[in-house]
């Protein structure tokens, strides 16, 4: 995350400055950036091991 253009540095001074809208924006992105993350590495997995079946 810190390796974003300039993210880390917003997430920093929001928390300083509790800029609570700009810190749940964050914190939102992250969080769906995780969640898309953990679907693709499911179906990946799912495609390179035959055994692994999702009724």
């Amino acid at each position: 995350m810190f390796a974003w253009p300039g993210l880390g540095r917003l997430l920093i001074d929001s928390i300083a400055m509790r800029d609570y809208p700009v810190l749940m924006g964050i914190f939102l992105m992250i969080s769906i950036s995780v969640a898309v993350a953990n679907l693709c590495t499911d179906l990946v997995y799912s495609l390179l091991d035959p055994r692994i079946k999702y009724a």
